[in-house]
């Protein structure tokens, strides 16, 4: 009836339906580019519809590092980009793959939060939160990315890293036009402490064992994702690009910052901020929805397109 679809759009307006059906970590498209196995170093194109969270950030309109979206107000990087860029003129990209296109989605930065504890020289702690002037329109290109604890890296495979940087492992200088996608696998940690000495327990490193396949400079900031064995249709962030000794080396891994180590900090100074970052651990879900909710929205939906 007229009644039930009138009150429809009054709890349900069409530009929000997306945000309140916004699930973390999932594609949402029918039919999604199958995430093929080879190579960033050694990658291959991405689309951003595989992607949905990747964002690049730029400091006075020049790519500076990659991101993620945590929310529709929150987009999860690193430190260490921000040590020589001007911190008063930062705007994010979203929803693109190809900084080549035209009338990119561009949405001004209006905080910048490093983690305070973060040491330049090692690059621990090497984490930071941007907090938008304006909320991103959640869409099929634009989602958020799932957080979860990390207790045992053999609960996770199938681990991506994504960025913009250069796909060569001796060049330096302009970044990719086009981002890149490249598959790896995490290593333990006494592993890695044992080729790089700095490794602190707030970090990850992975690699691919066969060498050539690496983030590099460019990708910083970018996310390191995974999904868990017993279930391949959502992606968590486990890592952000943070540092290595060199890019492609079959023996030395690239190092991220163990994003697991940092939930509470997320939680305390997003709320702080007062835009909280609500996480529902490792549901999928980037709001507390229960499946019925879910289905209830997916039925307003259908109304209003009666």
């Amino acid at each position: 009836s007229q009644l039930t679809v009138t009150i429809g759009l009054w709890l349900f307006p069409p530009s929000s339906v997306f945000f309140f059906l916004a699930i973390c970590g999932r594609r949402i498209i029918a039919k999604s580019e199958k995430l093929n196995m080879s190579g960033v170093i050694g990658g291959e194109p991405a689309s951003i519809t595989d992607f949905p969270w990747q964002v690049g950030i730029l400091s006075q309109g020049y790519y500076l590092c990659g991101g993620t979206i945590l929310s529709e107000w929150w987009i999860l990087t690193a430190s260490h980009c921000f040590i020589r860029a001007n911190k008063s003129n930062l705007s994010i990209v979203h929803g693109t793959d190809d900084f080549n296109s035209t009338n990119l989605k561009k949405v001004q930065v209006d905080k910048l939060i490093m983690h305070s504890g973060f040491d330049s020289w090692i690059l621990d702690n090497d984490i930071a939160l941007l907090l938008l002037k304006s909320p991103l329109r959640l869409d099929v290109k634009s989602t958020p990315i799932c957080l979860s604890k990390v207790t045992n890296i053999r609960k996770w495979s199938g681990c991506w890293v994504t960025g913009w940087g250069v796909t060569r492992a001796k060049s330096i200088g302009a970044p990719s036009s086009k981002l890149q996608k490249v598959d790896l696998k995490l290593m333990h940690w006494d592993t890695c402490f044992s080729v790089l000495p700095m490794f602190t327990k707030n970090m990850l490193c992975a690699r691919n064992s066969q060498g050539g396949k690496d983030s590099c400079q460019g990708d910083s900031g970018g996310p390191l994702i995974c999904h868990k064995k017993n279930n391949n249709s959502v992606w968590y962030q486990l890592g952000i690009v943070s540092w290595g000794a060199e890019c492609g080396h079959k023996e030395i891994p690239g190092v991220y910052t163990k994003v697991s180590s940092y939930l509470s900090w997320i939680k305390k100074k997003t709320a702080l901020a007062g835009k909280p970052y609500l996480r529902e651990p490792d549901s999928g879900y980037s709001l507390l929805l229960s499946p019925w909710a879910i289905l209830f929205q997916y039925f307003v939906i259908l109304l209003l397109s009666w």
